[in-house]
């Protein structure tokens, strides 16, 4: 037997490119959300959902305005890479999720102001309309990282 020879078993993967600049982002933006003296900030706050299983919010934001939360979903979602079928089918998913954070938070008595951050629109700018219009739809604002306010305000 050759113990100088890699068990293919034990042998670590290499993470894909993909998961690991989504990891960066997530953190990054993690890192960076700033907090204030009318806001604390806590990233990856555990939660149980209304089922009793247990999440992570990703960003939690306690105001000093009473009884005010937000709760905000990072997602690393590469939309150019989806076939349109997968596009409705990663949007409800997605909004679900949010929403089991919305509603843990809601069980508490508190008033929800939700989001979703993704790293950059679809170059598509139907499938990005169709994007925002199914979240819209959930109560559930959009906001692309790489999209400037002013650009924002600049689309109808």
């Amino acid at each position: 037997m050759n113990t100088d020879a890699t068990d293919s078993n034990t042998a670590k993967r290499a993470e894909p490119s993909r998961l690991k600049k989504g990891k960066a982002f997530h953190k990054s933006l993690q890192d960076n959300w700033p907090e204030t003296k009318q806001e604390k900030v806590k990233a990856e706050k555990q939660i149980t959902k209304p089922s009793g299983r247990k999440g992570r919010i990703d960003i939690h934001v306690e105001t000093e305005v009473e009884n005010l939360t937000a709760v905000v979903e990072i997602k690393a979602s590469d939309w150019d890479a989806m076939k349109d079928s997968a596009v409705r089918r990663n949007v409800s998913r997605q909004a679900r999720q949010i929403w089991d954070y919305i509603e843990s938070q809601l069980e508490k008595g508190l008033d929800v102001s939700p989001g979703i951050i993704f790293p950059a629109k679809p170059s598509d700018p139907e499938r990005m309309a169709l994007i925002e219009e199914l979240l819209d739809q959930e109560g559930i604002p959009v906001v692309w990282e790489d999209e400037s306010s002013e650009e924002r305000k600049a689309r109808p």
